[in-house]
């Protein structure tokens, strides 16, 4: 078992698909706040998981939190993690409420059509073992009626991921002002005013006006070349020998990792468009989810929405 403290105080939850990698990256360049992660953890929902994650990953698959990288984390105001599901689970919003009282939580919101689309892109740009196509993903959801199904993961994450009202106001409505909530339209149109609010309210001091914000994680594709899927799915004869010529796992990875990661680049792309009759009907699916975020502040104290 690793053990680590501070525990991270600054909780970046999602939902996925929503601006949270380019938050993170912004946020973490910030000298009064350490990232110990790569990218995500999930260490709030470590275990069985609550919920299916992907396609490939079913209700009841292991979740386990990386190796956090903990130097110098003590010497920080916050320490900050970004764990996109989190948002979803039941079980990480009773860990904040109960074991984390003085943590902050940023909670992203987008346009649930576009994330439902953006959530089936990252599918095909991450996973290998996931190949359907779009027309598909919408065919199989459709004959659902839209609804997600924890027993069901070849659709729950498009259908059940872009619904953030729920969620959204059980944090809110727990945690009160220990939450704020942003929009993806007030991260994409000024990155650095939305940064610069949410360092006001951690009360760390602001970027300096003209600071350049990249953005991270944009639209891509797995690499459809033919050198790429060699590397991801070598012939079984050249793993065999991998494996002769070096005899143990963690050699095979020092090695061969290092040239094979080419394999698993994405390649930027384009999103195909959507035809209108099918945006439509995905509109009226989800109309509850979009009916919130254009209301947002009906709901919501305005004074905990960032934009």
């Amino acid at each position: 078992m690793h053990r680590f403290h501070p525990s991270p105080n600054l909780l970046l939850i999602g939902g996925p698909k929503t601006g949270t990698t380019s938050l993170m990256h912004w946020l973490a360049s910030h000298e009064e706040i350490h990232h110990p992660w790569k990218n995500e953890s999930h260490f709030l929902m470590a275990g069985p998981a609550e919920f299916p994650t992907s396609p490939i990953h079913p209700k009841g698959t292991a979740i386990l939190a990386p190796r956090a990288d903990l130097d110098g984390a003590d010497e920080h105001q916050w320490v900050m993690d970004k764990s996109t599901f989190h948002l979803y689970s039941q079980r990480a919003l009773e860990a904040v409420s109960e074991h984390l009282p003085d943590a902050r939580v940023i909670i992203t919101l987008r346009h649930p059509v576009d994330l439902m689309l953006s959530m089936h892109q990252e599918h095909r740009k991450r996973l290998m073992e996931y190949d359907t196509d779009r027309a598909t993903m919408i065919e199989l959801s459709r004959n659902q009626s839209f609804l997600p199904d924890e027993d069901i993961p070849e659709t729950y994450s498009f259908l059940q991921f872009p619904r953030l009202k729920a969620p959204t106001l059980r944090w809110v409505g727990e945690l009160g002002e220990r939450v704020r909530v942003v929009p993806l339209s007030s991260i994409a149109a000024d990155p650095l005013a939305t940064t610069n609010k949410i360092l006001s309210w951690l009360g760390t001091n602001e970027m300096p006006q003209g600071t350049k914000l990249p953005r991270y994680n944009e639209r891509g594709r797995m690499n459809p070349a033919g050198w790429a899927k060699l590397l991801r799915t070598p012939p079984s004869f050249l793993s065999g020998m991998a494996k002769i010529l070096l005899p143990t796992k963690r050699l095979r990875r020092a090695v061969l990792d290092p040239i094979r990661s080419p394999g698993f680049k994405p390649v930027s792309t384009d999103s195909s468009v959507l035809d209108d009759e099918t945006r439509r009907e995905l509109e009226r699916a989800f109309a509850e989810e979009i009916e919130f975020q254009d209301n947002l502040a009906s709901y919501i104290d305005p004074s905990l929405i960032v934009g």
